[in-house]
């Protein structure tokens, strides 16, 4: 599984968790513990009953007395409503229609997760990255799904000094789902790249973009169904990833030239694109068919219906960017 189709999976896993209600958990310290809103739905009135429920679905999930907010509930363009807390820890996304319970996002205490899970997540990181000290901050995000009624699966954020990682945790007896980690991000000084890392990254940036590249900053991530542990390199403006592994290069994009809308033929960009993606991929594009997406603005690569490379030009037919796969939306 490539890297795009890896995160994919793991956003489809949690993205009940972290992208029905929209905020999102910027850290204990950075933050002062509070869930970041960006509430952009329409505000709705809330059943007393389902306002009951919902009321004491949150007290139990915290452990204490919690102060819904029923008053700024608001409901999204899916089928969801949420309610947030009067200390802005908390929310509840439930169905307007039936009052449902779906999921209560909150920001809690480290000790809510054993030391037995705790343990197994900094063996994680620490087998990714033994040159770090590890220790998490004191308060962690946690999502729990609810399936009529019942708590169906729990979703964990941990972080900590330039790390994060995801836990993802059933129910006791549900034999048929295993508990994994969804993902884990290690930010890394560029002063402890391996010389032979920064030479991979040198010369995919030189062979893609004919331009010399200075690391910036540098991240190792895991993903839940990736083939290995990814780098994530950055310069000013141009960002690539490099498989840990095996040293191959997943993509190569400089953020600050402009994708162009079709300026060359189907014919012309495999022309262009070939000898690159043979030293960048080791990648023969020659018997694949070639399309040109009008709404991402670029041309994907593809054989047997699988893309195998998408690349983005510039209107000077220069490349702003080439995956090994599907694109992938990055931070510019």
């Amino acid at each position: 599984m490539n890297l795009k189709k890896a995160i994919l999976a793991t956003m489809i896993v949690s993205s009940m968790f972290v992208t029905l209600a929209g905020p999102t958990f910027v850290g204990a310290e950075a933050a002062g513990g509070k869930l970041q809103e960006q509430t952009s739905g329409s505000s709705i009135q809330v059943d007393k009953k389902v306002a009951a429920n919902l009321q004491k679905a949150v007290n139990q999930f915290a452990g204490k007395e919690i102060k819904l907010k029923f008053e700024k509930a608001f409901k999204h363009p899916f089928d969801l409503a949420t309610v947030p807390s009067a200390d802005e820890l908390y929310e509840v996304n439930f169905k307007p229609g039936t009052g449902e319970l779906i999921t209560i996002k909150g920001i809690q205490t480290l000790d809510k997760v054993s030391k037995d899970d705790q343990k197994e997540l900094l063996n994680k990181l620490k087998g990714m990255y033994a040159k770090k000290a590890y220790a998490f901050h004191k308060e962690v995000q946690i999502t729990q799904s609810y399936d009529k009624g019942k708590v169906s699966q729990t979703f964990y954020i941990l972080e900590g000094k330039d790390f994060m990682i995801s836990w993802m945790k059933y129910p006791p007896g549900q034999s048929k789902n295993k508990n994994y980690i969804g993902a884990a991000v290690i930010q890394v000084d560029k002063n402890e790249l391996e010389p032979k890392l920064l030479k991979t990254a040198a010369d995919a940036v030189k062979t893609a973009l004919d331009q010399e590249f200075e690391v910036k900053k540098a991240e190792l991530g895991y993903y839940a169904g990736a083939k290995g542990d990814m780098w994530k390199l950055k310069g000013d403006h141009i960002t690539l990833a490099v498989e840990a592994k095996t040293g191959k290069t997943e993509y190569v994009y400089d953020v600050a030239r402009k994708q162009a809308d079709k300026a060359v033929t189907e014919k012309e960009v495999k022309e262009i694109a070939a000898p690159i993606a043979k030293k960048l991929f080791n990648m023969d594009i020659q018997g694949l068919e070639v399309k040109w997406d009008k709404s991402a603005r670029d041309f994907c690569f593809i054989q047997n219906k699988e893309t195998k490379m998408s690349v983005a030009l510039d209107a000077d037919k220069n490349v702003v960017y080439m995956f090994a796969g599907d694109r992938m939306m990055l931070e510019k």
